[in-house]
């Protein structure tokens, strides 16, 4: 009889990966923290725009309609990262979308918030 060899020296799959990298859960759990982050800059960003609306020359700063496509287009990140399946968007893509929610999310009032006048 042979007893099996517990000293293997083949690493497990898992060891292979880098172990500081977040799980697609992991991700998909920050994709949804940005939705919510997105809510709050969402209620910022109508503070700004009516504060400017207002004050001073009765209009908003020129660019609140690019600030509102940028909080549009963090939405769609969002909601892309947290619901497509892991098939059909690799690791690094879901990461780099999450990233840009949320430069997206915080851009958009500080876009809003530009007045020239």
């Amino acid at each position: 009889m042979t007893a099996p060899d517990t000293t293997s020296r083949v690493a497990p799959a898992t060891a292979a990966t880098e172990p500081f990298t977040p799980s697609t859960s992991a991700i998909r759990v920050f994709a949804a923290l940005g939705l919510l982050l997105l809510a709050v800059t969402s209620v910022l960003f109508v503070t700004i725009v009516l504060r400017q609306a207002y004050s001073g020359d009765g209009a908003s700063g020129p660019l609140v309609d690019v600030a509102q496509l940028a909080m549009a287009l963090s939405a769609i990140a969002g909601l892309s990262a947290l619901c497509l399946p892991g098939t059909a968007m690799g690791h690094g893509a879901r990461r780099g979308t999450v990233w840009a929610q949320y430069v997206l999310a915080v851009g958009g009032p500080m876009l809003a918030a530009v007045d020239f006048a």
